[in-house]
C-alpha cells in the first residue's frame, strides 16, 4: 500500500496528473452556534430527520406492468458530529439510518417494519445504525508551500459531475492527498478499497462474494482516480479524470477517462462531460472468454435564468452492446448510487434499457446502485419557477431511447424497438420555516415499444407508472 502511495503521489508532481475526491455532508444552518471546548476545538452537532409518503401504480421488480398500486412511509435519522480542532485539522462523524437486518445498502427504514411483543404497533423503529462519514482531514502548506491536505476514513466520493462514478449516496473507504499550487489548480491522488477479500460466486464472476480472510493481496477490488481542475475564468471551469478499478482474481481491470467542463456566460450556465472506457474482465479465468471494455458517454447539460424563471435543458448518451455474446462490452458502465440521478421514474425506479453483459450494471435499481445512463440516451426540458419566496415549482418532461438494440434482439430473437418511451415530472418544494421544507413529487412514465418487445416473451404488457411521493425534512 505505501509503494501504491508513493507511486501516485510521485505520478501527481512529476507528470502533472491528479486525482480527487469530494465530501458531501449536510450543510450546517448559518445560525447554529457550535459548542466551544476547552483549547478552543470547535464541536458543531448536527442532523436530519426526513419522512417520505410514496404511491406506486404499474411497477414490479422494476419493470413497467399491470401490478396494481401500492403505497407505504419511509424514514431517515441523520447525526453528525464536526470537530474543528484547529484551522488545520477537523474530524467529521455522521451516523444514519440502513433499514432493518444490517441491509447496509439503503438509507431509510419503513414505516411499520417491527410489530412488537405487546400488541400490534407497539415496537421501536427497525433500523441499523451506520457510519455515513467518518474521516480525519489535515491541511496546510508545509511540505510544498502551497496548501496541500490529506483526507482519510470513510467518506461520500464522486468524480466531475457523476455520469460515471457517484458514491454520495453511502460513501467509500479512501485516502486521498491533495494539493492547490495555485487557487485556480486543484490536483490530487486517491485511492478506495472497494471490497475486501471479495471472490467470485462458483459458476459465475459477478456478483461478487466476500471472503474471510485479509492476508490475500489479490482478492481485493480496488480504485485508484486521478484528476486535476483548472478553473480558466467563470465562464470555464475544465478538468480531466482517470480510473483505475482492479480485481487480480477475476483478471478485472477496467479504466475509464473523462473530461468535463462548465461555467457561466451572463444568465447562461453549462456542464458537460465525456468518459471513454477500456480494459479486460475475466483474463486467464479458466473456462471463460476473456471480454474487453470499449463504452463511452457524453453529456450536456445548460440553463438560462430569467428571473424568477430558470429554463433547463440536458442530451445525453450512454453506449449500448451490438451483440450478446461476443467479447466486446461496449456498454458503458457507471457506478452510481440508488439516487435520483435524473428522471423521477425511468432509473430511479423503474429498469432501463442497459444489458448489462457482465453483470456489474443492472438495469433495475437494487443494491444501492442504479444503472445511470448505460445503453441509454435521453432528451430532458426543464424549467423552475420561484413563485414565491417560500415556494418553488419545477417541470421536466423526457424522451428515452435505448442507445442499441442488437444484444436484446439476439436474446428475444425478434426485432426490437430502441423507442423506451417517455415521461412528465413535476415537484412543489415548499419552504414551512427555518431549516423545515415540504416537497411533493409527481411522475408519469409511459414506456415506450422497447419493454412491449422484451416482456412479450414473458407473457407480460407494458403499462404505464405512475408515481406519487411527498417528504418533509428537518435539518438541524
Amino acid at each position: 500500500m505505501k509503494k501504491i502511495i508513493g507511486i501516485l503521489v510521485a505520478a501527481v508532481f512529476v507528470m502533472g496528473f491528479a486525482a480527487s475526491a469530494f465530501a458531501i455532508h449536510a450543510e450546517i444552518p448559518a445560525e447554529t452556534s457550535a459548542v466551544v471546548t476547552t483549547g478552543g476545538t470547535q464541536i458543531t452537532l448536527g442532523g436530519e430527520l426526513r419522512t417520505r409518503g410514496w404511491y406506486r401504480k404499474n411497477l414490479s421488480s422494476g419493470f413497467p406492468v399491470d401490478k396494481g398500486s401500492y403505497s407505504w412511509y419511509d424514514q431517515r435519522v441523520r447525526l453528525s458530529v464536526d470537530a474543528k480542532i484547529s484551522p488545520n485539522v477537523q474530524g467529521f462523524i455522521q451516523l444514519e439510518t440502513e433499514g432493518s437486518n444490517f441491509d447496509s445498502t439503503n438509507d431509510k427504514y419503513t414505516w411499520g417494519t417491527s410489530f412488537g411483543n405487546s400488541g400490534f404497533g407497539n415496537a421501536k423503529p427497525k433500523s441499523d445504525p451506520d457510519f455515513l462519514q467518518a474521516w480525519i482531514l489535515y491541511t496546510g502548506q508545509g511540505l510544498f508551500g502551497v496548501p496541500a491536505g490529506l483526507k482519510i476514513g470513510h467518506m461520500p466520493l464522486k468524480l466531475s459531475y457523476g455520469q460515471f462514478f457517484d458514491h454520495t449516496q453511502l460513501g467509500d473507504d479512501a485516502l486521498v492527498v491533495f494539493v492547490n499550487p495555485t487557487k485556480e489548480m486543484h490536483i490530487a491522488a486517491l485511492t478506495i478499497k472497494l471490497a475486501e477479500s471479495a471472490t467470485p460466486t462458483p459458476g459465475s464472476v459477478i456478483p461478487i462474494v466476500l471472503g474471510t480472510g485479509i492476508t490475500d493481496n489479490t482478492d481485493d477490488l480496488d480504485a485508484y482516480v486521478g484528476l486535476m481542475t483548472y478553473k480558466f475564468s467563470d465562464a470555464i471551469t475544465a478538468g480531466i479524470n482517470y480510473t483505475f478499478l482492479n480485481h487480480s482474481d477475476l483478471g478485472f481491470s477496467q479504466q475509464d477517462i473523462g473530461a468535463h467542463a462548465d461555467g457561466k456566460i451572463g444568465n447562461f450556465g453549462y456542464k458537460a462531460q465525456v468518459d471513454f472506457q477500456f480494459g479486460k474482465i475475466l483474463k486467464d479465468f479458466p473456462g471463460v472468454e476473456e471480454l474487453k471494455f470499449s463504452g463511452w458517454a457524453a453529456q450536456l447539460n445548460a440553463d438560462y435564468k430569467l428571473d424568477p424563471v430558470v429554463l433547463r435543458g440536458t442530451f445525453a448518451y450512454g453506449s449500448g452492446e451490438k451483440e450478446a455474446s461476443d467479447n466486446k462490452v461496449r456498454e458503458f458502465t457507471p457506478y452510481v448510487g440508488n439516487i435520483q440521478n435524473y428522471a423521477f421514474i425511468y432509473e430511479y425506479q423503474a429498469a432501463t434499457t442497459a444489458f448489462n453483459k457482465v453483470g456489474l450494471n443492472s438495469a433495475a435499481p437494487a443494491n444501492g446502485h442504479a444503472a445511470g445512463i448505460a445503453n441509454t440516451t435521453y432528451v430532458n426540458l426543464g424549467v423552475d419557477w420561484k413563485a414565491t419566496k417560500d415556494v418553488t415549482l419545477s417541470l421536466d418532461g423526457y424522451g428515452f431511447w435505448a442507445s442499441k438494440t442488437g444484444a436484446w434482439e439476439d436474446v428475444v430473437g425478434d426485432d426490437v424497438s430502441s423507442s423506451a418511451g417517455w415521461e412528465i415530472d413535476g415537484k412543489i418544494k415548499y419552504q414551512i420555516a427555518k431549516n423545515l421544507t415540504y416537497q411533493i413529487d409527481a411522475g408519469y412514465f409511459d414506456p415506450g415499444s422497447f419493454y412491449d418487445d422484451i416482456l412479450d416473451p414473458l407473457g407480460e404488457d407494458a403499462k404505464g407508472v405512475t408515481v406519487l411521493r411527498h417528504l418533509i425534512q428537518l435539518t438541524f
